[in-house]
């Protein structure tokens, strides 16, 4: 099992993951107000992941906001949180196997632990 090399790779991982949480009963609603402009979302996703594991400069912006404002409509729990984590590690551990794999594997550990924080404390 190879590493996460480049872009095709990290859309490839974006895009096995995101088809688990869309078909996740618990998390599917959470991502339905992003269909409506789903194209934009996934890019936005691709370069943020891009952008951390090989420094392009391909994202801009935060991600807070969005998370703050999906929380209005959309309560995203601790326990929400732990099942878009579980697909996240479980997708990255079928696909790839590296020091990049466990980079994105940690990052979102690590992005997760502070939304959450920040929403449900």
């Amino acid at each position: 099992m190879k590493d996460i090399e480049n872009r095709e790779d990290v859309i490839r991982l974006v895009d096995n993951f995101y088809s688990k949480v869309l078909a996740d009963p618990e998390l599917s609603p959470v991502f339905e107000p992003s269909l409506n402009d789903w194209p934009r979302h996934v890019e936005r996703v691709y370069n943020f992941w891009e952008n951390w594991l090989f420094q392009t400069g391909s994202y801009n912006g935060g991600m807070m906001w969005v998370h703050m404002q999906r929380n209005q409509t959309h309560p995203l729990t601790t326990a929400l949180f732990e099942r878009w984590l579980a697909h996240w590690f479980g997708t990255a551990d079928e696909l790839f196997k590296g020091k990049n794999a466990d980079f994105v594997k940690s990052k979102a550990l690590e992005i997760g632990q502070i939304i959450n924080a920040k929403l449900n404390s």
